[in-house]
């Protein structure tokens, strides 16, 4: 689960920490018994929340956050050029490099990844755990803990393979050691291949530019299960009928399809890695007619853009929640009726639903869910910006600590709308 998160120069964001800890003061009486779950206990005693909201008037910088998430992931999953994932500040030049800084926990141990870049070099990368460096490299001179060396990797050949495969040869690092040892040396250490493992599998970052393909989430799924499907599919189709969806059944068939064979634009195709066959993917759903019959339906033509997101977003979810993992989405409640909404929400909020600490980070516009009693003041974060200092984030439990009158039986939204709390558009057409 994911501690804290710290962006420096990125887009609209300045210089910015995210706090994703419980910060009441007091647990709520016999929280242990509760079924709405208000924290998840960290290893050390330490308390994260299970949901964090960002809410906040256009351009304010709630996606800018999600893609920071995703810009540090990819830095470590591909190891892209720097220059495509540099994206400074542009309106105000306090800062050359971009920087992240993230804390988070993998079974009883806390680590946290540093890392400092410009368009052409890698400034400064570090790994602790437990508050104990793993290694530190500045400026491409590294430092090694002894728990990284061995008979097999050595000060000189770690050295060697951050220099060789991590530089441009001529004095700068390009690329993240972590992302090197992670790909190309799984067994030097077991920390590092660990950490890498988690921004690979942890870390499900959905953005508001992409679409979630029914089988891809059901794929995704399935690596969970055993690697079956069919399994997959089932789990799916189950939560969204019981989101009140009215379709009885979904069913994904393959068809394998020639080299030569021009498939319709909207089919999807399979590519099997191991042999190059291709499969065209036909998905059905299932309906009820008039008269109580079974009926077939075109997925991809017949069912309504909602109905498709939902499907996808319920295969991501179910992922996260079997492996205890971070699921975060831009825009939530884009093509979602506030009620489905809430019972997504409920999905990491119940105990029964999440007992490996899933988190769930979004960003929305929906004030409905101010309303309810689901997300505590440590779950509910706003957003604004200024020129002098970027996107700026802070969560209710932040202003009650200051000296603010706000409980958790407060009227949030309407608070929220009377711009209380700020972060919110000033319209004046």
């Amino acid at each position: 689960m994911v501690s804290s998160f710290t962006i420096q120069n990125f887009r609209s964001i300045l210089n910015l920490k995210l706090d994703f800890s419980y910060g009441e003061k007091k647990a709520p009486n016999r929280h242990q018994g509760l079924e709405i779950i208000p924290f998840i206990e960290a290893p050390g005693k330490q308390r994260m929340v299970p949901c964090m909201a960002f809410f906040g008037a256009n351009a304010s910088g709630k996606t800018n956050i999600l893609r920071a998430f995703a810009a540090l992931r990819e830095l470590l999953q591909d190891g892209p050029a720097l220059l495509d994932v540099y994206e400074p500040n542009l309106l105000n030049p306090k800062f050359r490099a971009t920087a992240f800084a993230l804390e988070f926990f993998i079974g009883a141990d806390r680590f946290l990844y540093r890392i400092s870049h410009t368009a052409t070099e890698i400034q400064n990368e570090t790994l602790l755990k437990n508050d104990e460096p793993i290694y530190a490299i500045e400026n491409l001179t590294p430092t090694f803990s002894p728990q990284l060396l061995s008979p097999a990797y050595t000060t000189e050949k770690l050295t060697d393979i951050l220099r060789v495969e991590c530089s441009n040869g001529a004095g700068r690092q390009t690329k993240p050691f972590l992302h090197r040892v992670g790909l190309s040396y799984p067994g030097l250490h077991t920390d590092l291949q660990k950490v890498f493992l988690y921004f690979k599998n942890s870390l499900k970052i959905h953005s508001n530019e992409t679409t979630i393909f029914l089988p891809v989430a059901v794929e995704l799924l399935a690596s969970v299960l055993n690697g079956d499907k069919k399994a997959a599919l089932q789990q799916i189709t189950d939560v969204v009928r019981r989101l009140d969806i009215d379709l009885t059944a979904i069913n994904i068939t393959e068809t394998e399809i020639g080299p030569e064979k021009t498939p319709r634009y909207d089919t999807f195709i399979r590519h099997s890695p191991s042999t190059g066959t291709r499969y065209s993917l036909n998905i059905t759903a299932t309906h009820k007619d008039a008269s109580g019959n079974p009926a077939l339906l075109d997925f991809i033509k017949h069912e309504s853009a909602g109905t498709q997101r939902l499907a996808g977003l319920v295969g991501l979810i179910l992922y996260t929640l079997h492996t205890g993992a971070v699921f975060l989405v831009d825009e939530l409640d884009r093509s979602l009726h506030p009620l489905l909404m809430r019972e997504i929400l409920l999905l990491f909020k119940k105990r029964r639903h999440n007992p490996k600490g899933a988190q769930l980070i979004f960003t929305t516009h929906n004030t409905d869910i101010l309303d309810d009693t689901i997300l505590r003041l440590s779950e509910i974060a706003l957003v604004r910006k200024t020129p002098a200092n970027g996107t700026l984030v802070r969560r209710l439990v932040d202003i009650k600590n200051a000296g603010e009158d706000i409980r958790n039986v407060t009227n949030f939204r309407k608070q929220y709308l009377a711009g209380f709390y700020s972060g919110i558009p000033h319209p004046s057409l």
